[in-house]
């Protein structure tokens, strides 16, 4: 019987200890007196939901346009002032750049962290509203609100320090609060890596400017370097061949899909066309089962990232009304020829049957959007950003530089609005470092110019002290006079120096070598046709000999300069030789002088394509040859 008693009362105390288990996860479960941190007062919790329903819904506000935004809630005066620093979508929308300049300027997690927060500081007690929908207490603040915002995985956590003091209406005080936490349901750190990981690889790869070298490549209305058998013009319009590579990218960089994100898939698994990829045109056998789409996945597939984000979208976008800075050369105005030859040796013998050569500088934005379905419970969340593609001489250059010309014109509001402080412009001879005067200063923003004067005697020195036009914050001064290189600075500071390189007038001269060495004039019947290119300075000499009217001399750099050097023989409409170098000058080479004897091969008309080969070959070999570098006196 003992023992009996003893199991009923531990099968009565497990009865009692099942029983509180269950009321306090119920109550946790099922009342909002609970949390699962800290016990919220019961005068409190409808307060507490009331404050993070608003953190929540204005943290919302400010991850939505940070998404629109490139990450700003409110973009930086010195992007939003800058032209070239962003592009206008829907109106007065800014999209910023993440690469500017040759720099990284892409907002931190911790500056997008920042902003958010000072958001909801900003803008929490209007949504409040005073506490208005309070009026059976007296609510009053204790402290100022702290608010602190961090970015997680699957969420964007506001927390916020808000000290309040809860009373009656008779004054009698209730209870205290401060603590309030908001969860807005956004991936936004793993879609920041996302956007991360493709400027960077974009930055190390140039993904985008080879792809629009590729695409300028294969069409046949933009002109690269060809030949043609025919000694007649060829002309294009500047203007049309940029049009045209603004339909190119329009219809083409949407199809870029990008691996390891939610793409649209291909016709067939992707080792498919990896075995295609191994084919050796030339000498393999071409299959019959050629994929459909293998020219969409070897042109348009992109392959940069290192970790997955399947569930992920991302877009790829130009639109035309983004505008291009667009620049080819050779040129005059907007007719390119192939009159003006640029030609590199191995094309010399395909003078005479028109070879043209021309280099692009483009400056296009493209905007990356990703967009992730998951966020918002589903309602889907959207981020943006966008970047400059950057070619110079068509090649990829992530650098800093500029469009070598850009038509700007003078705008009187926006020259007249300008700085308080004054700016100190100077310019000297790049050899001897004497000050210039009489130098034109011309400032140049985007697509805007304003001269702001010359240099002149000022305190034993020559220079110009001017405001500049203050809506612009990363302006361009440039200097010019007659008999000297133009020079450019972006304006850092108020003390502007430039380095204008002296040019120099010189009589010039073209005998013809044959391939013994022997040196012979030119006879009635032969033209010279000289381009001298300079290898450091934006600086092209074109010349005829027999010298004509318009080009009596050859100016050149007074100074050290290195060129590339091409002179083309011609009798008629026949190439009958050439001559390449690379063209080192020191200064001594040209102090005291003031005549230039250039020299070029002479090796016949060629009657046929073995002829022309064995041209191409003898000028090939004998580049750079010493014998016909050319001499000063």
């Amino acid at each position: 019987m003992k023992k009996r008693g003893q199991v009923t009362v531990f099968i009565i105390l497990g009865i009692f200890i099942l029983i509180g288990i269950i009321l306090f996860f119920y109550l946790r479960l099922n009342t909002s007196i609970f949390t699962p941190d800290v016990v919220v007062p019961q005068q409190v919790a409808p307060l507490k939901r009331y404050v993070e329903s608003c953190a929540y819904e204005i943290g919302k506000e400010a991850i939505i346009t940070i998404g629109i935004q490139s990450g700003y809630v409110e973009i930086p005066e010195q992007i939003s002032m800058d032209p070239d620093a962003y592009i206008l979508v829907g109106g007065p929308i800014k999209t910023p750049y993440w690469h500017l300049h040759g720099e990284d300027i892409s907002p931190t997690i911790t500056d997008i962290q920042e902003q958010i927060s000072d958001h909801v500081s900003k803008n929490l007690k209007q949504c409040l509203k005073n506490f208005s929908d309070f009026d059976e207490f007296v609510i009053e603040e204790k402290d100022e609100l702290t608010v602190k915002t961090t970015i997680a995985e699957e969420e964007v956590v506001i927390n916020l320090d808000y000290p309040l003091i809860i009373k009656n209406r008779k004054g009698d005080k209730i209870t205290e609060w401060s603590l309030y936490t908001s969860s807005v349901p956004v991936r936004l750190r793993k879609i920041y890596r996302l956007a991360k990981n493709l400027m960077n690889a974009e930055n190390n790869d140039m993904f985008f400017e080879r792809k629009t070298i590729d695409l300028m490549a294969l069409d046949p209305e933009i002109p690269f370097t060809d030949m043609e058998f025919s000694c007649s013009n060829l002309e294009w319009s500047k203007t049309e061949v940029k049009n045209s590579v603004q339909e190119l990218l329009y219809y083409n960089l949407p199809k870029i899909r990008i691996d390891r994100t939610d793409y649209i898939p291909f016709l067939h698994p992707d080792p498919v066309y990896r075995e295609f990829q191994k084919i050796d045109i030339e000498n393999d056998e071409i299959p019959d089962n050629i994929p459909e789409d293998i020219y969409e996945y070897n042109q348009f597939f992109w392959k940069p990232l290192t970790e997955g984000f399947n569930d992920m979208k991302v877009g790829v976008r130009y639109m035309k009304d983004w505008g291009m800075h667009f620049e080819a050369s050779p040129s005059d105005g907007d007719l390119m020829s192939s009159n003006m030859v640029e030609g590199s040796s191995e094309y010399l013998s395909m003078l005479c049957i028109n070879i043209y050569h021309f280099t692009y500088d483009i400056i296009y934005p493209v905007e990356i959007a990703i967009r992730d379905e998951k966020s918002f419970n589903g309602g889907g969340y959207v981020f943006r950003y966008a970047f400059p593609v950057l070619i110079k001489q068509n090649s990829p250059d992530r650098s800093d530089f500029k469009v070598s010309s850009i038509d700007a014109y003078t705008d009187a509001g926006f020259c007249s609005e300008i700085t308080e402080d004054e700016y100190v412009i100077q310019a000297r001879n790049s050899r001897t470092q004497e000050e210039i005067d009489n130098v034109s200063i011309v400032f140049e923003c985007v697509k805007y110019k304003c001269s702001l004067g010359f240099t002149e005697s000022d305190a034993n020195s020559y220079r110009l002290k001017t405001a500049i036009p203050s809506s612009c914050t990363n302006g361009i001064v440039k200097a010019s006079k007659e008999g000297y290189l133009t020079d450019e600075k972006y304006v850092t500071s108020r003390n502007v120096l430039l380095e204008m390189d002296p040019l120099k007038n010189f009589d010039f001269k073209v005998m013809k070598v044959d391939k013994s060495g022997q040196k012979t004039e030119l006879a009635n019947d032969e033209t010279a046709a000289i381009y001298i290119k300079s290898a450091e300075k934006d600086y092209n000499v074109f010349a005829v000999y027999p010298k004509q009217e318009d080009m009596e001399y050859i100016e050149l750099i007074d100074n050290k300069a290195n060129y590339q050097l091409e002179i083309f023989l011609m009798n008629g409409d026949d190439l009958t030789g050439g001559y390449n170098a690379e063209w080192n000058v020191s200064y001594s080479d040209i102090n005291g002088k003031r005549k230039i004897l250039f020299y070029v091969y002479d090796i016949g008309k060629a009657e046929t394509n073995d002829k022309k080969i064995e041209m191409v070959s003898f000028l090939n070999e004998n580049k750079n040859n010493e014998d016909l570098i050319p001499k000063f006196n």
